[in-house]
């Protein structure tokens, strides 16, 4: 049986709780795409005091999103909502597609020692022509990389080397436009009791990983089925079951054996999911810091979903810089990737080393994050948002949540 509701939290009043994950979150997306990610890709980008091998933020933003979707949804109509969530996330995303696309152009053509096509259409579209004087060339994006890139597509392309993403992050954009748009539909309809809720997102968590393990057995799915399973999401569709049900759980509507079995599932989907297709079953020690990072700030999601908030006094002393920096968070989310790549390999040229090369490189994110939430993300969003003052608005307090990378 579902236990006595908590009391819900003040309205009005932030909780630093939620804030404070999303930071950790987001740093953590950071850190691990700077230190670590950025030399597999490039393998000039070393020499950092550390590296977060452990990929766990992405996820864990996803998480948090899922469940304000819900505390959200149910305040508006769910068209408004929807809307109210497309205009705050895609514009922002496509000022940052075409710079991303520039600043890449330029730098990679730079970095690989090849000469600019003549003309501005060249240098937007055209092929260097001549070999590469950098034995390890960057890869330069193409128009089509920009078109499927700005469709939000890239997925369905990368497994053939049709297209490629021209940031690794963007990935978890149209995946969460995708669970935005069921949460939606499925939102007013009259079937949609307390047991086919839960049943549902029971099947979010199991459907895909019986695919993975059982009906396509690895080794066995090909190219095709690959490109649906990852372009349609379902290696994802945990994280917004446990948002979800945690968000059933805070209100009282799902009892504490049954959240967590819903943890304990999610956490053994998380392990699962990080493997391709053609692994039977999970070998590699070096994903436990991966497993264990997201344990950990799932558990501490559950404390900041049923418990009080955490107005801890030395907290209470840094949240407002916490409560800024997560509502950035989205706006780090479209800078930090490639771009971080870029001056990261532009520091590297002028010969400072990895450890002073971190503090700049994490500065300039958020510094850029800043700048894509007040010029871009915000205004754009009020615009396209505006009604007339007699007619109901859908709150929108929390920043949305999307990360990137793992």
């Amino acid at each position: 049986m579902p236990t006595t509701p908590t009391p819900p939290p003040v309205r009005g009043v932030r909780r630093i709780s939620w804030d404070l994950l999303r930071v950790v979150a987001v740093l953590a997306v950071i850190l691990g795409h700077v230190t670590h990610q950025g030399a597999l890709l490039h393998p000039e980008l070393t020499g950092y005091p550390f590296r977060v091998t452990a990929q766990f933020g992405a996820a864990i933003l996803l998480v948090i999103s899922a469940f304000f979707v819900c505390a959200s949804l149910r305040k508006g109509n769910p068209r408004r909502w929807l809307w109210n969530r497309i205009a705050r996330l895609v514009p922002a995303y496509l000022v940052a597609v075409l710079v991303t696309y520039l600043v890449t152009r330029y730098a990679a053509i730079r970095f690989s020692g090849l000469p600019f096509p003549p003309g501005v259409t060249g240098f937007l579209f055209g092929v260097p022509q001549g070999p590469p004087a950098n034995p390890a060339p960057w890869y330069i994006p193409t128009w089509l990389d920009l078109v499927t890139n700005l469709g939000m597509v890239q997925e369905w392309g990368i497994r053939s080397g049709t297209f490629y993403y021209l940031d690794g992050s963007y990935w978890t954009l149209p995946v969460q436009l995708m669970a935005f748009t069921g949460a939606a539909l499925l939102w007013p309809r009259a079937w949609r009791t307390h047991r086919l809720t839960v049943a549902l997102l029971w099947a979010l968590i199991l459907v895909p990983l019986a695919l993975r393990f059982l009906v396509f057995a690895p080794g066995t799915a090909g190219p095709v089925v690959e490109t649906f399973y990852y372009g349609l999401g379902l290696h994802r569709l945990h994280v917004f079951a446990i948002g979800a049900a945690l968000w059933l759980w805070s209100r009282g509507r799902l009892a504490h054996w049954h959240a967590a079995l819903f943890v304990a599932a999610t956490i053994a989907a998380q392990d699962l999911q990080v493997f391709p297709f053609h692994v039977a079953l999970p070998q590699d020690a070096e994903r436990w810091p991966s497993t264990i990072g997201f344990a950990v700030l799932l558990l501490l999601v559950c404390l900041a979903a049923r418990g009080p908030d955490w107005r801890f006094p030395g907290l209470a002393r840094v949240a407002p810089a916490v409560t800024w920096l997560a509502g950035t968070s989205y706006g780090l989310y479209l800078v930090h990737q490639e771009l971080g790549y870029i001056l990261a390999r532009a520091l590297i040229d002028l010969g400072l080393p990895g450890w002073f090369r971190l503090p700049v490189v994490v500065a300039a994110v958020v510094l850029g994050g800043w700048a894509v939430t007040s010029w871009v993300e915000r205004p754009v969003h009020r615009w396209l948002t505006r009604r007339k003052a007699t007619e109901p608005q859908v709150t929108g307090s929390e920043p949305v949540s999307v990360g990137g990378g793992s």
